[in-house]
């Protein structure tokens, strides 16, 4: 799919947003379990039986913000140190959201009066999800300067990764936790990194 659309416009591989989309794909495809395993034996260890859902949310929110850092980094100088509590909202709202708005386009073919009502009903968890995102970004700390993330750091940042990356495929479920412990190390470490190095 990925190759059919580079062919398709391979100027899209310097676009930011394609980037980012494909690097929160690639995140959650092979973090989430990793994350999940960690938080479940560590942060929601308290809980006799914590939610699954919740924990998987969690995972996946925290799996998408791990893998597109770097880009955020570079392309736009800061990163935002609230992007895990917004995106237990924002991941949970976006699958409506999208899924809205494809059922509005194709109620515009059928009836205009129809299609106003759907995109209404997504208008307001889109008002909601920019609240969210407005909020957040309005709190004191809420973003961190990254003047130094250059191309070559953003390649070993995922250089670093790969550990985590491959645990989830091929070590076994006992050792998921280590590797998603050392990636949340090493992330943290990097964006210290970009934050003190100059510009």
């Amino acid at each position: 799919m990925l190759a059919a659309v580079l062919s398709w416009n391979p100027l899209l591989v310097y676009n930011p947003g394609f980037q980012l989309s494909v690097a929160a794909v690639f995140g959650i495809l092979l973090l989430r379990k990793p994350l999940q395993a960690l938080m479940k034996g560590t942060v929601l260890r308290r809980f006799k039986k914590p939610s699954e859902l919740f924990s998987n949310m969690l995972a996946v929110s925290l799996a998408a913000q791990l893998a597109t850092t770097p880009i955020i980094a570079a392309s736009f100088g800061e990163v935002s140190a609230v992007g895990l509590l917004t995106n237990l909202v924002a991941v949970p709202l976006s699958g409506p959201i999208l899924t809205l708005g494809l059922v509005g386009i194709l109620a515009g073919s059928v009836s205009v009066s129809l299609a106003h009502v759907v995109n209404a009903s997504n208008g307001f968890l889109v008002s909601l999800l920019a609240g969210v995102a407005g909020a957040g970004s309005a709190l004191p700390g809420a973003a961190v300067a990254t003047p130094g993330a250059s191309l070559p750091l953003v390649g070993l940042f995922y250089l670093g990764c790969v550990y985590a990356g491959i645990a989830g495929i091929v070590l076994p479920e006992e050792r998921w936790p280590r590797a998603a412990g050392i990636m949340l190390v090493w992330s943290s470490l990097w964006v210290v990194l970009v934050a003190v190095l100059p510009g």
